[in-house]
């Protein structure tokens, strides 16, 4: 991202299984987000932001999501085999 002269670099506060992160760009795709934490999140999950009142909402890997203090997301296992 290429910053504006005298332009602030504007720092997001987002969490992912709450872990918190600090994000400087506008908006992440689900494939960045995936990529933040340490290890990142692989493909056996699925990656969710909590929606506040809503039902949680699924993030695809090229969805965009613009990015504000205080997102929340989690991870969840992408595949669930009930028992037999």
């Amino acid at each position: 991202m290429s910053e504006m002269p005298g332009q602030p670099r504007q720092e997001f506060h987002i969490q992912i299984d709450r872990e918190h992160f600090t994000v400087s760009e506008p908006a992440l795709t689900g494939a960045q987000l995936r990529q933040l934490p340490n290890p990142l999140i692989g493909p056996d999950r699925d990656l969710f932001e909590v929606v506040p009142g809503r039902p949680d909402r699924k993030i695809a890997n090229d969805e965009l999501v613009e990015m504000h203090d205080g997102l929340r997301f989690f991870t969840a296992p992408a595949v669930i085999n009930p028992g037999r």
